[in-house]
């Protein structure tokens, strides 16, 4: 954790996270602090880049995105840059992330269907820098939030 941030802290972003929408007065009530307490520390976690911003969690297979993979790929050497640029512009490709080993790009793809998927995975594996690529389709295990797992690991730490 960042110098700063304690207990209170931690429970504040804990309270953000399990719903972004929750109100001053309603933190500070849960948490037996001042409103203008928790506007300050609120403030302090933005400034220090811990918080981010407020979103929304938004559920891809009741949106359509029904068929989902993983994708991980291995770039051609030096062609990182332009890959990770291609991949961006296409709407399907809804995370992007540098990982460690031989596919250094993992790529969470998103379609309707397995047509539309098929065709997103056919238009990265197409493109010229992409030397070698593996799929692994998203079968939804459990429904777990990520938000409360999040919180769960912020209230372990220290």
């Amino acid at each position: 954790m960042p110098r700063g941030i304690d207990y209170v802290d931690r429970m504040i972003l804990s309270e953000l996270i399990l719903n972004s929408r929750t109100s001053l007065r309603s933190i500070a009530s849960k948490l037996n602090l001042g409103v203008s307490t928790v506007y300050t520390r609120i403030r302090k976690l933005m400034s220090l880049g811990v918080l981010k911003g407020f979103t929304a969690e938004v559920d891809l297979v009741r949106l359509g995105g029904a068929a989902q993979a993983f994708v991980e790929i291995k770039p051609r050497p030096q062609a990182m840059g332009t890959l990770v640029e291609y991949l961006l512009r296409h709407v399907e490709v809804v995370d992007l992330f540098e990982v460690s080993g031989e596919y250094p790009l993992l790529a969470r793809v998103v379609a309707t269907d397995d047509v539309g998927l098929a065709r997103a995975i056919e238009r990265i594996a197409s493109h010229e820098d992409v030397v070698d690529f593996r799929v692994r389709y998203i079968f939804p295990l459990v429904n777990v939030r990520a938000s409360e797992r999040l919180v769960g690991l912020l209230q372990s730490l220290y």
